[in-house]
């Protein structure tokens, strides 16, 4: 452990954590720290906190915090030591000089997956009939070496006799899903199938997925769960993509490998696709880090646009703005594009449109608008769509694109307006059931009280080392303070204090419990209050003193009663026991026989 400790600080001494964390959050400067929209929590206001002069991040919205370390396994899904060598090779530092380097399972897996990847793509070279698939598919060869395209061969275990001669763990092999247990022993997970190998954005082959060349089914089969790879986690192309997406402000989303592959031939660079699943709230999450608008481009009629349509108040609370692509009938991003319709398709994803107003399309193409009948029906069905909508002012919007559908839009416009408007508002309050009362009578949070602040004062002045603040440590124990986290924070920073003159914020979160560790960050990160100066600092240690000695009297006083099992710890009388506390006062001395109260 020592040497790993060692080789951390001299990795946090050269890699800032601002140049680590920009890479997956926008930040702006906020007084003294940086702010930005968290990549651990969806959200709109930025909450995410990164602090250059205590090398650590905190979110004051999910509270996650940490330093270098801690974010990138957080945020890529690494273990510490992945972390550690993934850093150490950026700051150029040799790891062999600190510790033996074990290789991590994740580490097997990626290896194993890796060396399959190249064993696919030399079989394609050699198997004209893949080749000749994926020409008439329309792929230029630039692309299929730039995707690292391969094929599986039809025999059963041509990857384990492989895997066999390379030496490789066949136990790790079925691990990543490479390869498969039966009645007759190992074989091959994937055969007579076009592969796509599925990266991280570190480069890392995490799965794949293979699409048949023959009739076997299913037409396309992916990589089962592995510790590497997720499908609800992962999007197909993301490496390529995420800097255009960037870029160009929004992600491209499509549902299959081919579309995403012939998209970015096409020119259509921010395109990822998401492996055949729905769009989830992880894969938010994953492009929140790039950007907040996303545009779907999915077959009008399969299960993700259906998904994606009922996920729309998810990506509203996610802050997150998607619009759905509307393609021509029967037709797809690939085929599209295949057919030379490449400016059909780009004005269709310049044109995209939020889900309400996708979905209130549909319903005007749905019904016959030339009759009275078709109108109301597509009213109907309107109000509920609406009734979806979560802001009042997205409402109104919609409401008045429909108002030229009511019978009354020729003699009374704002009538129409307003019968709709009831509508759809009957709706919303059918469906709430009242829980919007329920959410608004919520309590708001108690204010601190007087002791809470001058402990969170005296704590922050040390962790900032603040003119006087070491002054305060020959007058208080961290048993002064009034609750568990706040002396357990006491405690771990006296000791760090009193050791080292001063506080390093990595160090010390990684001494103390989670909870303890979060109460820390946030306190040192926060810019509740401006530096205190020495006087103000003596006042709120005496009334931490003076709490503290009120707080040891009282555990004298109720020592004996908290023996006797009348009171709980905190001075409160357990449940029908108060005969019992009657009958021990009055032997004690401490009430009359013959009181009644």
């Amino acid at each position: 452990m020592a040497g790993s400790r060692d080789a951390k600080e001299e990795i946090r001494q050269r890699v800032g954590i601002l140049d680590v964390v920009s890479e997956y959050v926008t930040l702006k400067r906020s007084g003294k720290s940086y702010k930005g929209l968290c990549p651990f929590h969806a959200e709109k206001t930025p909450s995410f906190t990164v602090s250059d002069e205590f090398q650590t991040w905190h979110c004051f919205g999910c509270g996650e915090h940490g330093d270098v370390f801690s974010f990138l396994m957080k945020i890529e899904n690494l273990t510490f030591a992945e972390a550690l060598e993934r850093l150490a090779k950026r700051a150029g530092v040799e790891l062999e000089r600190f510790q033996d380097r074990q290789t991590s399972r994740k580490e097997l897996l990626g290896k194993l997956n890796a060396l399959a990847a190249a064993y696919y793509a030399g079989l394609l070279k050699r198997t004209p009939i893949a080749i000749e698939y994926l020409h008439n598919r329309g792929l230029a060869d630039q692309t299929i070496e730039q995707f690292h395209l391969g094929y599986a061969a039809l025999a059963w275990d041509g990857l384990v006799q492989h895997l066999t001669r390379k030496g490789a763990d066949l136990k790790v092999a079925e691990q990543a899903g490479l390869i498969v247990r039966g009645d007759r022993g190992l074989y091959d997970r994937f055969r007579h199938r076009i592969v796509f190998p599925i990266f991280d954005i570190q480069e890392r082959v995490i799965g794949f997925g293979g699409r048949a060349l023959g009739d076997d089914q299913p037409k396309y089969l992916n990589s089962p769960e592995t510790p590497l790879f997720s499908k609800t986690h992962s999007l197909y192309g993301l490496n390529l993509a995420r800097k255009a997406i960037s870029e160009k402000g929004f992600a491209l989303i499509v549902e299959g490998y081919m579309d995403m592959i012939t998209a970015h031939q096409a020119g259509f660079t921010n395109c990822v696709a998401t492996l055949g699943t729905a769009l989830t709230l992880e894969h938010i999450k994953v492009l929140s880090r790039y950007t907040q608008k996303i545009a779907l481009a999915y077959d009008a009629d399969s299960a993700g646009m259906a998904a994606a349509l009922r996920g729309a108040a998810m990506f509203d609370e996610a802050g997150c703005d998607v619009r759905i692509v509307r393609l021509p009938g029967g037709d797809d991003p690939d085929s599209l594009i295949r057919e030379g319709r490449v400016s059909e398709f780009a004005a269709a994803v310049a044109e995209a449109l939020p889900i309400v107003d996708h979905r209130l399309a549909v319903l005007r193409e749905k019904h016959d608008l030339t009759h009275p009948a078709g109108r109301a029906a597509m009213l109907k069905e309107a109000a509920r769509v609406l009734a979806d909508v979560p802001t009042f002012v997205e409402r109104e919007r919609c409401i008045k694109e429909l108002i030229r559908y009511h019978p009354n839009w020729d003699v009374g416009p704002t009538q129409a307006q307003n019968q709709i408007r009831a509508d759809v508002e009957a709706l919303v309050r059918r469906r709430q059931g009242g829980a919007g009362r329920k959410r608004g009578s919520e309590a708001a949070p108690k204010p601190a009280t007087a002791l809470e602040r001058a402990e969170r004062s005296v704590l922050r002045a040390l962790i900032r080392k603040e003119e006087g603040a070491e002054g305060v440590l020959n007058t208080l124990a961290p048993e002064d303070f009034s609750s568990e986290i706040t002396s357990a924070a006491a405690k771990a920073v006296f000791e760090m204090f009193g050791q080292k003159r001063g506080i390093y914020l990595p160090d010390l979160l990684e001494l103390v419990s989670e909870d303890v560790g979060a109460f820390l960050s946030q306190l040192a990160m926060s810019d509740e209050g401006p530096p205190i100066n020495e006087k103000t600092l003596q006042d709120c240690a005496a009334l931490i003193r003076n709490s503290g000695l009120k707080k040891m009297r009282t555990s004298d006083i109720l020592a004996p009663y908290i023996k006797q099992g009348i009171i709980d710890a905190s001075g409160a009388p357990r449940e029908q026991t108060l005969e019992e506390l009657k009958t021990f006062l009055q032997k004690s001395g401490k009430l009359p026989e013959d009181d009644e109260q």
